[in-house]
């Protein structure tokens, strides 16, 4: 725990302003928490801090819509997904940023079941706006993804491979 900075803190030790970090670290999920308070490691902290400010815009945008993002569960599985998608486009090899990608499609769907769960106990809204939100959420994520993976969407079989590696997609599914 003692690696882990609140944002107050961080704001001190970097000498930057308070708000500047609260924008930066938005739509990154906590590496821990102490005292049911978000903390961050110093260097996520950093990196968050060196995405510009149009780049942060554009990701996140779907997600804790409702605040259930801030549960541990989800908490937890954004930063495996964050960590993955960044070891995917540090990858040289193409061809194994997307066997990265494919790997990653379970992720994507036991956070999609995850969410609605979680919206469903909360009794937040109607399960079908609920519903609605959790696929928003899973297709920015498959969006973010394929960006990662170089790998288009449209007119390729990225769909098809990230779909047949979840586990529960069977043939009757695409026929629905």
């Amino acid at each position: 725990m003692k690696n882990l900075f609140s944002i107050n803190r961080a704001a001190d030790l970097l000498e930057r302003d308070r708000a500047t970090l609260v924008r930066a670290l938005r739509h990154v999920p906590p590496d821990g928490y102490q005292a049911a308070q978000p903390r961050w490691r110093m260097a996520t902290i950093v990196d968050a801090l060196a995405i510009k400010p149009k780049a942060r815009r554009k990701t996140g945008k779907f997600r804790d819509r409702y605040s259930i993002g801030r549960s541990k569960a989800l908490d937890g599985m954004q930063c495996i997904f964050e960590k993955q998608l960044g070891l995917i486009s540090a990858e040289k090899s193409l061809n194994k940023r997307r066997e990265m990608a494919v790997a990653l499609a379970p992720l994507l769907q036991e956070y999609q079941a995850t969410y609605l769960d979680l919206g469903r106990t909360l009794r937040l809204v109607d399960d079908d706006v609920l519903s609605a939100r959790a696929d928003l959420i899973w297709q920015e994520m498959m969006k973010e993804v394929g960006e990662a993976a170089e790998w288009p969407r449209d007119g390729g079989d990225f769909w098809i491979k990230m779909l047949e590696s979840m586990p529960s997609y069977t043939e009757d599914d695409e026929a629905a």
